[in-house]
């Protein structure tokens, strides 16, 4: 045999075997992140805002004659917060109790993980979108709203306006802030690889 082909041979089969020896999907790697205690209280910590959202939004339902959709729009951001909580606590979950057990479970519960994974990008989607428009309903009123009397049409519950404005610029400013670390990471992993 020639030597050249005998290392070609060597070179594939080294490459074959590791592809076969290692899953697809890194699932324990992901499981180490997803199942850790950490990430289950840091999920239940997180639903505190929409707990609080879909609160105000549910008590103060038809006290904000100036535009109703502010409470709406409150409502349906705290269904859908804890909507994507309880999906990330099912992921958590599906890592904790499944995965570590059999192959079989690791499909199914590898199905599972893929299934919620697309409904959270979906709610995310929605709420995304759902933010936009809670921007618009909050901001347009800002100079017309008042909080006094209830008779007026430019009236809106105090504590529902100014929660549903805190909630939108505490959102707007985590996500300029994220954007910022985003970069500045993107920045020093491209300084390390020169």
């Amino acid at each position: 045999m020639n030597p050249i082909q005998k290392d070609e041979m060597n070179e594939t089969a080294r490459l074959t075997s590791a592809a076969a020896s290692r899953p697809y999907v890194p699932v324990t790697d992901v499981g180490r992140t997803f199942g850790t205690t950490y990430f289950l209280l840091s999920t239940l910590l997180a639903s505190i805002v929409p707990i609080i959202q879909l609160g105000i939004g549910l008590n103060y339902k038809g006290l904000c004659p100036i535009n109703q959709h502010i409470s709406t729009y409150m409502i349906v951001a705290g269904i859908c917060g804890l909507a994507l909580v309880g999906l990330s606590l099912l992921i958590s979950l599906t890592f904790i109790c499944f995965i570590p057990d059999s192959t079989t479970l690791t499909v199914l519960a590898s199905c599972h993980v893929c299934f919620n994974v697309l409904a959270v990008f979906i709610i995310s989607i929605f709420l995304f979108i759902w933010f936009i428009l809670g921007c618009i309903w909050v901001f347009s009123v800002r100079n017309k709203v008042q909080f006094q009397d209830l008779l007026k049409p430019n009236y809106c519950q105090p504590v529902l306006y100014k929660a549903a404005f805190i909630f939108l610029i505490v959102t707007i400013v985590l996500a300029c802030i994220q954007c910022c670390i985003s970069c500045v990471r993107q920045c020093r992993s491209t300084d390390n690889m020169k």
